[in-house]
Formats: C-alpha cells, sequence, structure tokens
C-alpha cells in the first residue's frame, strides 16, 4: 500500500491541473479565473484590468450595434440580419458578467477537485479519475475549437463580404463588419476607422466566445469529475459487497465509515 501511494504522489505532482488546464487558459486572458488565497496583489491588479479591458472592447462593439438598430432606416429583414451577431456579443457580454460573479463558486469546486486529487490513495481510483478527467478536456477541447473556429469563419466570411454604401452624393464600395456600426457614430467607411473597429470586434469577439467556451467547458469539468467520484464510490461499495463472509466478520467499522463519509462528500 505504501508502494502505490508513492507512485500516486510522484504522476500527481499538480493535482488537477491536467483536467483544468484548458480551462484556465480560455479564462485567465479575460480575468474570469478565480483568485485562490496565493494569488499576489499584482495578479488581482492585471486581473481587474483585464476585466475593465474587455468589458470596453464588449460595449465598444455592442453599443455603436444599439445605435445602427435604432437609428437607420432599414427594412425589418436587414434589421433582424444585423440582431444575429448583437445578439450573440450581449449574450456573451451577460455570459462574462454571469463568470465574474460565480468566481468564487468556481473557486470553490475547483478547491474541492484538488482535495480529491490530493486524497488518491490507489492506483485504480487514480486511473478512474484520470480518464474522466480526459473526458472533461476533451469536451473542453471540442467547445473551444468549434465556437472559436465557426465565430473565426463567420467574421472572415462577413468581411470579405462587400456593401454599397451612399455618402452624400458619392457611391462607395465597402467591406461589411462581423457586428454593424452607426455610421454616423463611426465613420467606418474611411480608412483607418474600419481597421480599428474590425481588430476591437475581432477581439471582444474572442472575448464573448472564450466566456461561452469556459462556462460549458469549466461545467463539463466539473461533471466528469463528479462521474469519476460516484465511479469510484461505486468500485467501494461492490468491492466490500463481493468480499468473503469471513472477511465481512472481522472488517472494521471504520472502514464502512470512510465509505459512507466519501458517499456524503460527493453528494455536496
Amino acid at each position: 500500500m505504501t508502494n502505490n501511494s508513492v507512485t500516486t504522489e510522484k504522476i500527481l505532482d499538480s493535482p488537477s491541473d491536467y483536467s483544468l488546464q484548458l480551462n484556465r487558459w480560455l479564462l485567465k486572458p479575460i480575468g474570469a479565473w478565480p483568485a485562490s488565497t496565493s494569488t499576489s496583489r499584482c495578479d488581482k491588479i492585471v486581473s481587474f484590468i483585464l476585466v475593465s479591458l474587455c468589458y470596453g472592447l464588449i460595449l465598444f462593439t455592442v453599443i455603436p450595434c444599439i445605435f445602427h438598430l435604432v437609428l437607420e432606416d432599414e427594412s425589418t429583414y436587414i434589421k433582424l440580419k444585423t440582431f444575429g451577431p448583437f445578439s450573440h456579443w450581449v449574450v456573451g457580454f451577460i455570459n462574462y458578467t454571469n463568470l465574474l460573479l460565480r468566481r468564487k463558486d468556481i473557486h470553490y469546486c475547483i478547491s474541492h477537485m484538488q482535495i480529491d486529487w490530493k486524497a488518491v490513495r490507489r492506483p485504480e481510483d487514480l486511473r478512474v479519475m484520470m480518464k474522466y478527467a480526459k473526458i472533461g478536456r476533451f469536451i473542453a477541447a471540442f467547445c473551444a475549437a468549434f465556437m472559436q473556429s465557426g465565430v473565426l469563419v463567420y467574421c472572415m466570411v462577413t468581411v470579405s463580404t462587400k456593401q454599397i454604401i451612399t455618402i452624400g452624393n458619392q457611391t462607395q464600395v465597402v467591406h461589411m463588419l462581423p457586428c454593424a456600426v452607426y455610421k454616423n457614430l463611426i465613420p467606418t467607411h474611411a480608412s483607418p476607422t474600419y481597421e480599428i473597429v474590425l481588430a476591437v470586434q475581432l477581439v471582444s469577439g474572442l472575448i464573448v466566445n472564450s466566456c461561452a467556451v469556459g462556462a460549458v467547458s469549466i461545467g463539463a469539468v466539473f461533471a466528469a469529475h463528479a462521474c469519476g467520484q460516484l465511479t469510484i464510490l461505486m468500485t467501494w461499495i461492490k468491492e466490500f459487497v463481493n468480499r468473503p463472509k469471513d472477511e465481512k466478520n472481522n472488517l472494521e467499522f471504520n472502514e464502512i465509515g470512510e465509505i459512507v463519509e466519501y458517499h456524503l462528500k460527493v453528494l455536496r
């Protein structure tokens, strides 16, 4: 048993890091990764700056689009087409706010996961946890690749599409933006204004995508971890039930208590 414990500790040099690594890569650049007790003051300041910057970029994309929807004289069909990308950014804004408000809850779940990883003693239990950690990691990677590539393709197609606009007595052919902008507020038909607005919208698009992917993937990682814990619990119960009768008679009550305590911990 001692050798098994030593082997497990060597494998788990960084508890729970394997399953949470992709989530941290997604949420830390936008300041949504929860701070721990060991987080330095400098890191907290950087996180605050990142949050302020992300909010600014999202609002810079959303507010001109609101003016466009309200003030621009367009057909209902065009407004509905404009409302699609606009709603994507608005939902991303809401997701981002929810992630920030739930950072303490996320940190609690992460701490719980770390405790579970440190408590592993048997190699077979470790294999179960690694199996479900890989499932959670795969879901996180799939969500990130699917969402980011999908929105990136949409932005590329939109930017490559040309639009004819009339300014005074002149007619200009300009490239469209992923999210519409009220022209009287920001003259995107001129350069380099168009390039600046496009860059801001692409960055803010990555931010709102990271919010959506981060929320879904971290939920998937937590769910996969819980499934792993329940699988371990079922294994313990089966081992207890399948033991020979002579061993059960000599079984100490504290071993039954460990199973019950582990069950209660998983349910929490």
